[in-house]
Protein backbone atom coordinates (compact mmCIF):
# COMPACT_ATOMS: atom_id res chain seq x y z
CA UNK A 1 0.00 0.00 0.00
CA UNK A 2 2.82 2.39 0.92
CA UNK A 3 4.59 1.63 -2.38
CA UNK A 4 1.43 2.55 -4.32
CA UNK A 5 1.25 5.88 -2.44
CA UNK A 6 4.84 6.70 -3.39
CA UNK A 7 4.25 5.81 -7.05
CA UNK A 8 1.05 7.89 -7.10
CA UNK A 9 2.84 10.87 -5.52
CA UNK A 10 5.72 10.71 -8.00
CA UNK A 11 3.31 10.37 -10.94
CA UNK A 12 1.40 13.43 -9.77
CA UNK A 13 4.62 15.40 -9.28
CA UNK A 14 5.93 14.88 -12.83
CA UNK A 15 3.44 17.18 -14.65
CA UNK A 16 3.75 19.73 -11.84
CA UNK A 17 7.53 19.73 -12.30
CA UNK A 18 7.13 20.47 -16.04
CA UNK A 19 4.82 23.39 -15.26
CA UNK A 20 7.25 24.77 -12.68
CA UNK A 21 10.15 24.51 -15.09
CA UNK A 22 8.20 26.47 -17.72
CA UNK A 23 7.32 29.15 -15.17
CA UNK A 24 10.96 29.24 -14.07
CA UNK A 25 12.20 29.89 -17.62
CA UNK A 26 9.66 32.66 -18.09
CA UNK A 27 10.73 34.43 -14.90
CA UNK A 28 14.47 33.84 -15.33
CA UNK A 29 14.82 32.26 -11.84
CA UNK A 30 17.83 31.58 -9.69
CA UNK A 31 19.21 28.26 -8.51
CA UNK A 32 20.84 27.79 -5.13
CA UNK A 33 22.78 25.08 -3.35
CA UNK A 34 22.97 25.28 0.44
CA UNK A 35 25.20 23.22 2.70
CA UNK A 36 25.66 23.45 6.44
CA UNK A 37 24.85 22.23 9.92
CA UNK A 38 21.51 21.30 11.46
CA UNK A 39 20.68 20.34 15.02
CA UNK A 40 17.65 18.08 15.31
CA UNK A 41 15.88 18.09 18.68
CA UNK A 42 13.71 15.02 18.21
CA UNK A 43 11.37 15.47 21.21
CA UNK A 44 10.13 11.91 20.76
CA UNK A 45 8.16 9.99 23.38
CA UNK A 46 7.46 6.29 23.39
CA UNK A 47 4.76 4.15 24.88
CA UNK A 48 5.58 0.99 26.79
CA UNK A 49 6.89 -2.09 25.02
CA UNK A 50 3.99 -4.48 24.38
CA UNK A 51 4.12 -8.20 23.71
CA UNK A 52 2.63 -11.56 24.63
CA UNK A 53 1.42 -11.72 28.21
CA UNK A 54 3.96 -13.14 30.60
CA UNK A 55 6.94 -12.51 28.29
CA UNK A 56 7.26 -8.72 28.50
CA UNK A 57 7.99 -6.91 31.78
CA UNK A 58 5.81 -3.79 32.34
CA UNK A 59 7.08 -0.23 32.08
CA UNK A 60 9.75 -0.80 29.39
CA UNK A 61 10.02 2.34 27.25
CA UNK A 62 12.70 4.23 25.32
CA UNK A 63 14.09 7.66 24.60
CA UNK A 64 15.76 8.86 21.39
CA UNK A 65 18.89 11.00 21.38
CA UNK A 66 19.04 14.29 19.46
CA UNK A 67 20.95 14.46 16.16
CA UNK A 68 23.59 16.53 14.36
CA UNK A 69 23.10 16.57 10.59
CA UNK A 70 25.06 17.74 7.55
CA UNK A 71 22.22 19.50 5.71
CA UNK A 72 22.11 19.83 1.90
CA UNK A 73 19.42 21.48 -0.22
CA UNK A 74 18.73 22.57 -3.78
CA UNK A 75 16.46 25.55 -4.44
CA UNK A 76 14.78 26.66 -7.66
CA UNK A 77 13.38 30.19 -7.67
CA UNK A 78 10.16 30.48 -9.69
CA UNK A 79 9.56 34.20 -9.31
CA UNK A 80 10.62 37.15 -7.19
CA UNK A 81 8.89 35.70 -4.14
CA UNK A 82 8.31 31.98 -4.73
CA UNK A 83 10.74 29.06 -4.80
CA UNK A 84 10.73 25.27 -4.54
CA UNK A 85 13.32 23.52 -2.40
CA UNK A 86 14.45 19.90 -2.24
CA UNK A 87 16.13 19.13 1.08
CA UNK A 88 18.19 16.13 2.11
CA UNK A 89 21.32 15.46 4.12
CA UNK A 90 23.80 12.85 5.21
CA UNK A 91 21.61 10.41 7.19
CA UNK A 92 22.66 10.40 10.85
CA UNK A 93 22.48 7.39 13.16
CA UNK A 94 19.42 7.41 15.38
CA UNK A 95 20.11 5.97 18.83
CA UNK A 96 17.32 4.75 21.13
CA UNK A 97 18.12 4.13 24.80
CA UNK A 98 16.12 2.43 27.51
CA UNK A 99 13.77 4.46 29.72
CA UNK A 100 11.34 3.65 32.49
CA UNK A 101 12.11 0.22 33.91
CA UNK A 102 14.51 -0.31 30.96
CA UNK A 103 16.79 2.60 31.87
CA UNK A 104 19.63 0.28 32.92
CA UNK A 105 19.67 -1.43 29.51
CA UNK A 106 21.43 1.50 27.79
CA UNK A 107 21.29 1.45 23.99
CA UNK A 108 18.23 -0.43 22.78
CA UNK A 109 18.53 0.06 19.01
CA UNK A 110 20.20 2.11 16.27
CA UNK A 111 19.18 3.01 12.71
CA UNK A 112 19.99 5.43 9.93
CA UNK A 113 17.20 8.00 9.65
CA UNK A 114 16.30 9.75 6.39
CA UNK A 115 13.78 12.58 6.01
CA UNK A 116 13.96 14.06 2.49
CA UNK A 117 11.67 17.07 2.19
CA UNK A 118 10.00 19.13 -0.54
CA UNK A 119 9.08 22.73 0.36
CA UNK A 120 7.36 25.71 -1.22
CA UNK A 121 9.07 28.90 0.00
CA UNK A 122 7.72 32.45 0.07
CA UNK A 123 10.35 35.19 0.53
CA UNK A 124 9.51 38.70 1.75
CA UNK A 125 11.66 40.72 -0.67
CA UNK A 126 10.80 44.24 0.55
CA UNK A 127 12.61 43.85 3.89
CA UNK A 128 15.99 45.65 4.01
CA UNK A 129 19.29 43.83 4.69
CA UNK A 130 17.80 40.34 5.22
CA UNK A 131 15.33 38.13 3.33
CA UNK A 132 12.85 36.52 5.73
CA UNK A 133 10.84 33.61 4.36
CA UNK A 134 8.22 30.99 5.22
CA UNK A 135 8.08 27.44 3.94
CA UNK A 136 5.55 24.60 3.94
CA UNK A 137 5.86 21.15 2.47
CA UNK A 138 5.97 17.45 3.12
CA UNK A 139 8.63 15.08 4.41
CA UNK A 140 8.99 11.31 4.18
CA UNK A 141 10.75 9.65 7.11
CA UNK A 142 12.25 6.21 6.63
CA UNK A 143 14.97 4.08 8.22
CA UNK A 144 17.81 1.85 7.06
CA UNK A 145 20.39 -0.35 8.82
CA UNK A 146 18.12 -0.83 11.83
CA UNK A 147 19.72 -2.99 14.54
CA UNK A 148 18.64 -3.97 18.03
CA UNK A 149 21.34 -4.18 20.68
CA UNK A 150 22.65 -7.26 22.43
CA UNK A 151 21.79 -5.52 25.74
CA UNK A 152 18.12 -5.40 24.73
CA UNK A 153 18.16 -9.07 23.70
CA UNK A 154 19.78 -10.09 26.97
CA UNK A 155 17.26 -8.05 29.00
CA UNK A 156 14.42 -9.99 27.34
CA UNK A 157 16.28 -13.31 27.83
CA UNK A 158 16.65 -13.91 24.11
CA UNK A 159 19.43 -15.18 21.88
CA UNK A 160 19.06 -12.68 18.99
CA UNK A 161 16.73 -9.88 17.85
CA UNK A 162 15.77 -8.08 14.65
CA UNK A 163 13.97 -4.75 14.37
CA UNK A 164 11.75 -3.03 11.81
CA UNK A 165 10.79 0.68 11.96
CA UNK A 166 7.67 1.99 10.26
CA UNK A 167 8.02 4.74 7.63
CA UNK A 168 5.73 7.79 7.50
CA UNK A 169 4.71 10.98 5.65
CA UNK A 170 4.32 14.26 7.51
CA UNK A 171 3.62 17.98 6.87
CA UNK A 172 6.66 20.19 7.35
CA UNK A 173 6.91 23.91 8.24
CA UNK A 174 9.81 26.36 8.30
CA UNK A 175 10.63 29.96 9.12
CA UNK A 176 14.00 31.50 8.31
CA UNK A 177 15.97 34.33 6.81
CA UNK A 178 18.87 34.82 4.42
CA UNK A 179 21.64 37.38 4.77
CA UNK A 180 23.14 38.11 1.32
CA UNK A 181 26.92 38.50 1.33
CA UNK A 182 27.06 39.45 -2.34
CA UNK A 183 25.26 38.58 -5.57
CA UNK A 184 25.98 34.85 -5.22
CA UNK A 185 26.70 34.00 -1.58
CA UNK A 186 24.19 33.98 1.30
CA UNK A 187 24.10 32.88 4.92
CA UNK A 188 20.87 31.09 5.81
CA UNK A 189 19.39 30.62 9.30
CA UNK A 190 16.26 28.51 9.71
CA UNK A 191 13.91 26.83 12.16
CA UNK A 192 11.76 23.90 11.07
CA UNK A 193 9.23 21.59 12.66
CA UNK A 194 7.41 18.45 11.59
CA UNK A 195 5.48 15.55 13.05
CA UNK A 196 7.15 12.17 13.35
CA UNK A 197 5.33 8.96 14.13
CA UNK A 198 6.73 5.45 13.90
CA UNK A 199 6.44 2.04 15.47
CA UNK A 200 9.27 -0.38 16.15
CA UNK A 201 8.55 -4.09 15.86
CA UNK A 202 11.26 -6.19 17.51
CA UNK A 203 11.34 -9.95 17.03
CA UNK A 204 13.43 -11.83 19.60
CA UNK A 205 14.43 -15.45 19.33
CA UNK A 206 13.94 -17.03 22.75
CA UNK A 207 15.18 -20.45 23.90
CA UNK A 208 12.36 -22.92 24.50
CA UNK A 209 9.73 -20.54 23.07
CA UNK A 210 10.86 -19.41 19.62
CA UNK A 211 10.28 -16.00 18.05
CA UNK A 212 8.49 -13.41 20.21
CA UNK A 213 7.30 -10.22 18.50
CA UNK A 214 7.03 -7.03 20.55
CA UNK A 215 6.06 -3.49 19.55
CA UNK A 216 6.64 0.03 20.80
CA UNK A 217 5.04 3.23 19.44
CA UNK A 218 7.10 6.41 19.13
CA UNK A 219 5.89 9.90 18.21
CA UNK A 220 6.66 13.57 18.65
CA UNK A 221 7.38 16.90 16.99
CA UNK A 222 11.07 17.25 16.04
CA UNK A 223 12.55 20.74 15.80
CA UNK A 224 15.43 21.57 13.46
CA UNK A 225 17.78 24.53 13.88
CA UNK A 226 19.90 25.06 10.77
CA UNK A 227 22.80 27.26 9.69
CA UNK A 228 23.88 26.91 6.07
CA UNK A 229 25.98 28.69 3.46
CA UNK A 230 24.28 29.12 0.10
CA UNK A 231 25.56 29.77 -3.42
CA UNK A 232 23.17 31.18 -6.04
CA UNK A 233 23.76 30.71 -9.75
Amino acid sequence: MQGKCIVTTISAAIPIAFVLCNVARADDPENAIKIGYARVNLNLKSGDLSGPQGTTPPGLSMEVKDLDVLAISYERRLSRNWAVQLQAGVPPTLTAVGAGTAQSVGTVATARIWFPTVLALYTFTDVPVIRPYLGVGVTYTFFTDAKSSSAYTAALQGTSSSIHLQNSWSPYARIGFEFPLDKHWVINVEYSRFRMKTAATIVTQTSGIGAISRRIDIKGYPQIFGLTLGYRF
